[in-house]
């Protein structure tokens, strides 16, 4: 393998190919991330079109779309996609499937006043598949085994192409009795059956795996996602508003949603996802790749298709709860949901057949729970069958525990193997189960930003991001000491995942009183303490005499529960409805106080910050500065759903892109590799304080500047897309030029508290961004934030070339797992 990447890399010198052991890089998981907001357009699509047909057209988007992603999959698994030249094309691949996500709504319907929907959807499909095969192309032309397989799959995508493109164009022409949607969505299936068909014939031929663990990695990845997608679609199925009350059915139906979403979660995450990576290994090079065609590109694909179905029927029963909306609950609701279940539940009992040879246990009994339910289902309303489904598939977790116990034990010996290798030191799937609910809370942030546009708005929504920022990285440090997977570590999870979505459901009435519901600042509170109380007692069972003892743990905890007395106390005042105007400075007041006395806390007992492990801690917030740039992206797609689509828009969300690429440079360019090993190579007191100042205080006011970014981002294209909607306020202007600053003026003190240096190139470059915000000001939204976008990237670029000699030093970093699954030999139980 290695004589083969070095003859390729004298003819292909920009090219760095994989080796086997590596890992997922975090491009490719910017890149995932961004395939998050299509998948989430996709359910947009049939939430629009609630009908059977919606319904399929929405999950012929979803095939599309997988086969776009595991086109990259491919990729990453055979070619370096951080290093080089590759990367700025795989910018530009982000910015094309962040356009397929804005315009997957209109794919089958156009909406007049804009482009032509459909076809803007095809041509950024095409062009984002044609990018993966020229690569594909230009890196198998070295070797003739390789370069036959690749050019066989130009076959089906020449054939899908043709056919999206008639069905995009043809219905335009067609008599007007003739119904031009049903005969686009003809060839748009056929254009997919022609793809997949088409290459299940052509095989994987000379293309092998390069690395099984990035493999694997990559699909886990991709199944958190869109588990995380579930949970988002549970935060929005009331919309992005923030207006609606907050009712007890309507924190009992999220949270009866959130039970279903973290069973299937563990159902994956327990057997079936490690027993594909063992059976993946143990096969011989000449079939590894076959299965692992069958087994994750399709296999898996019935898993992703069923959690976009029932992400979709969870949205419509939770937007539902209330009696004045339980009409819109119908069958083909109930029908949706427990379809995707049933859907998923199938392709893991296919997968585990296809790799181990089991077929049964509780996989299978929960299929057969759930179908047999359907008929019951369909009676019920929109709670009651949320309910009902979430007691079947606890019923099937308690079935393992108990019926199947020694089958469930004998089936984690036989992959304890692929599980315990990555054990000890990556980023967990709980643990990223947990960061893909901050991407909802992000999102609410910025909503309660949105609905108060002034000063004090933005003072609110900056004081509830800290709270959400201190209670995250105080569970960051109890996951870097505490690495196990034992069910009652699982079960404290989910718990504090409960309690993060309804945070996130309550933020946008933070400080504002709904009526007929439940007062949202005494929500928050009570769910934030709740949050608190709960990493004291982790840390209190994870403490060790070499690491916090009782007194440090006692000592590290009075300034969390003053800070807790505060804000409850500020949230019984705000909670009143006739407040008088003096009460509201008095609760602005008691938010300062809890937060100041919370963050000097932190102070108080320099080894309450011990990191037992360098890399999980350098990873987990790369990751969560990571969910920040997608929630940006989100947010970028949000402020243009529903409306047509422009040149003006399609020109911000490239140029927009291009910004978010050029601060995810900043960062992970040569940031966050040489922040890991500066922590790596500290012991003792130092490395505690380097975790504490650099990482778990400095990152705080990059993940402002991202939010704040978003908002200025969300305001722009809010007046772009609707030219005769809301006028042009110096407020999106402000805050787009003042998240910029504040991101980078904290990643140059993030560098500096690393490496005791100034970069003079970038602040220059902070100082430029300054004053362009006020010479830019009276310049149209377009032309403003293309002005801050080149000097973003004139600025990057520089600097990147000064930085070259580290760039090289730091080329061949430690393998790094993402994504691990921790099982120590003694968990806490």
């Amino acid at each position: 393998m290695r004589q083969r990447h070095q003859r390729l890399a004298r003819v292909l010198p920009h090219l760095h190919f994989s080796t086997e052991g590596a890992g997922v890089t975090k491009l490719e998981l910017f890149l995932d991330l961004v395939f998050v907001y299509a998948f989430l357009a996709a359910t947009n699509l049939m939430a629009e079109n609630f009908r059977v047909e919606g319904v399929f057209e929405g999950v012929l988007v979803i095939l599309l779309l997988w086969r776009c992603w595991s086109s990259y999959a491919l990729l990453g698994n055979l070619v370096r996609v951080d290093r080089g030249i590759i990367r700025l094309v795989m910018f530009g691949v982000a910015a094309t499937i962040l356009l397929i996500g804005i315009a997957a709504p209109v794919t089958f319907t156009d909406r007049p006043g804009g482009l032509f929907g459909p076809l803007i959807f095809v041509v950024a499909f095409l062009l984002a598949r044609l990018v993966a095969l020229l690569i594909l192309t230009y890196a198998g032309s070295g070797e003739q085994r390789i370069r036959a397989s690749v050019l066989g799959r130009w076959l089906p995508f020449a054939g899908g192409a043709v056919l999206l493109l008639c069905g995009a164009l043809l219905p335009r022409l067609l008599p007007s009795g003739i119904d031009g949607e049903s005969f686009r969505l003809a060839l748009f299936f056929a254009a997919a059956a022609v793809d997949f068909i088409g290459v299940r014939a052509i095989g994987m031929g000379g293309l092998r795996i390069a690395s099984v663990p990035h493999w694997a990695e990559r699909h886990r990845l991709v199944m958190l996602i869109a588990l995380g997608e579930t949970i988002i679609s549970i935060g929005t199925s009331r919309g992005l508003i923030g207006d609606p009350p907050i009712t007890w059915s309507v924190i009992g139906g999220s949270a009866l949603g959130l039970i279903v979403v973290a069973v299937l979660w563990w159902r994956y995450f327990d057997i079936a996802g490690f027993a594909a990576e063992r059976a993946l290994e143990q096969q011989p090079a000449s079939a590894r790749s076959r299965l692992g065609r069958d087994v994750y590109t399709i296999l898996h694909l019935p898993m992703i298709v069923g959690l976009a179905l029932f992400a979709l029927g969870l949205k419509r029963a939770l937007s539902s709860v209330e009696p004045a909306s339980a009409a819109r609950w119908d069958e083909l609701g109930t029908l949706v949901l427990y379809g995707g279940v049933l859907l998923y539940l199938l392709g893991m009992v296919a997968l585990e057949y296809r790799t181990i040879r089991l077929l049964g246990r509780s996989p299978l009994l929960g299929v057969v729970l759930v179908g047999a339910a359907v008929p019951v289902a369909v009676h019920l309303p929109a709670v009651g069958a949320v309910g009902l489904l979430a007691a079947l598939l606890t019923g099937m977790v308690l079935a393992d525990l108990t019926v199947f116990r020694r089958r469930h034990r004998a089936l984690h010996e036989r992959v304890a193997e692929a599980a315990d290798r990555t054990t000890g030191t990556g980023v967990t799937p709980k643990e990223l189960f947990l960061d893909l609910v901050v991407v909802y809370t992000f999102i609410q942030v910025t909503v309660l930003t949105s609905r108060h546009p002034t000063g004090p708005g933005v003072a609110q929504a900056l004081a509830v991001l800290t709270l959400l920022w201190i209670a995250w990285s105080r569970y960051t440090q109890v996951g870097n000491v505490l690495r196990s997977e034992s069910i009652p570590v699982r079960l404290s999870v989910l718990l504090v995942v409960a309690l993060a979505l309804t945070i996130g459901i309550a933020i946008p009435q933070a400080f504002d009183h709904v009526p007929d519901g439940l007062p949202g600042p005494t929500v928050v509170v009570a769910c934030y303490i709740a949050l608190r109380l709960l990493h004291l007692a982790a840390l209190r069972l994870v403490g060790r005499p070499d690491r916090a003892p009782p007194a440090h743990v006692l000592r590290a905890s009075v300034p969390t529960l003053t800070a807790l007395v505060l804000l409850m106390v500020a949230a019984l005042t705000s909670a009143r409805p006739d407040a008088p105007e003096v009460l509201g400075q008095l609760v602005a007041s008691l938010w300062l106080a809890a937060i100041v006395v919370d963050l000097a806390g932190g102070y108080l007992v320099l080894r309450f910050w011990c990191v037992s492990s360098a890399r999980h801690w350098s990873d987990r917030y790369a990751l969560i500065i990571l969910i920040a740039l997608g929630e940006s992206i989100i947010s970028t797609g949000v402020a243009v759903s529903g409306r047509p689509i422009s040149w003006s828009v399609v020109g911000a969300i490239v140029t927009s892109m291009v910004l978010l690429a050029t601060l995810w440079w900043a960062y992970f360019d040569t940031d966050a590799v040489v922040g890991e090993r500066t922590l790596q190579a500290r012991t003792g007191d130092q490395r505690a304080a380097l975790a504490r100042d650099a990482y778990a205080y400095l990152h705080l006011p990059m993940i402002a500047g991202l939010m704040l970014l978003a908002v200025g981002l969300r305001e722009i294209l809010d007046v772009l897309s609707e030219p005769s909607g809301p006028a042009r306020t110096p407020w999106g202007h402000a805050i787009l030029f003042a998240g910029t600053t504040v991101y980078l003026l904290a990643n140059q003190a993030f560098w500096w508290r690393v490496q005791r240096e100034v970069r003079w190139v970038r602040v220059v470059g902070i100082l430029f961004v300054m004053v362009l915000a006020l010479v830019t000001s009276p310049l149209s939204p377009l032309l403003a934030l293309t002005i801050l976008t080149a000097t973003s990237v004139s600025v990057m670029a520089i600097d990147s070339l000064r930085a070259a000699d580290l760039r090289r030093r730091l080329s061949e970093p430690p393998r790094s797992a993402i994504l691990t699954d921790a099982r120590p030999g003694n968990p806490i139980t």
